[in-house]
């Protein structure tokens, strides 16, 4: 499996200044060769097959999550993807969030010498009060399985 490791929300991100500053924020990072944009990280990460189960649950309640849809949200030309809608797109940094859950996900590309570093955070509004905290073992390993399939 790709090394994907934890690391510290970007301080001027888009993920550190949603919500209040007691909700929880995690990171993870993956380098990889090549030069990816946004765009191409965002459909990637949608696409892979570690997302599949999520977007055929997606199917089933009716919401539009196939790989068109995943390439029509990764390029901007629509604000909704399954449960998600874009708060800000900015340079080389994408939030978006699932009001159903009050969730978002947060995605980010940096230029490397040897490639490219992926980003991919979550954020989770009022955590204590909402169930989340005891999801969030499983959270944290779904988010690096979901950034190694990209």
């Amino acid at each position: 499996m790709p090394t994907v490791r934890a690391i510290p929300v970007p301080e001027a991100s888009l993920l550190a200044q949603f919500g209040k500053q007691s909700d929880y924020r995690d990171c993870f990072a993956r380098d990889v060769a090549g030069d990816l944009t946004l765009d191409e990280f965002i459909e990637r990460f949608y696409s892979a097959r570690a997302f599949l189960p999520e977007r055929l649950l997606l199917k089933v309640l009716g919401t539009p999550a196939s790989s068109k849809d995943a390439r029509a949200f990764a390029r901007g030309e629509t604000d909704r993807f399954g449960a998600w809608e874009v708060v800000e797109r900015k340079g080389s940094e994408m939030l978006a969030l699932s009001k159903d859950t009050n969730t978002a996900s947060w995605f980010a590309v940096e230029p490397l010498d040897t490639g490219t570093r992926l980003k991919f955070g979550s954020w989770v509004g009022s955590i204590g009060e909402s169930g989340w905290k005891a999801l969030l073992r499983p959270h944290v390993w779904y988010s690096r399985q979901l950034l190694a399939g990209v």
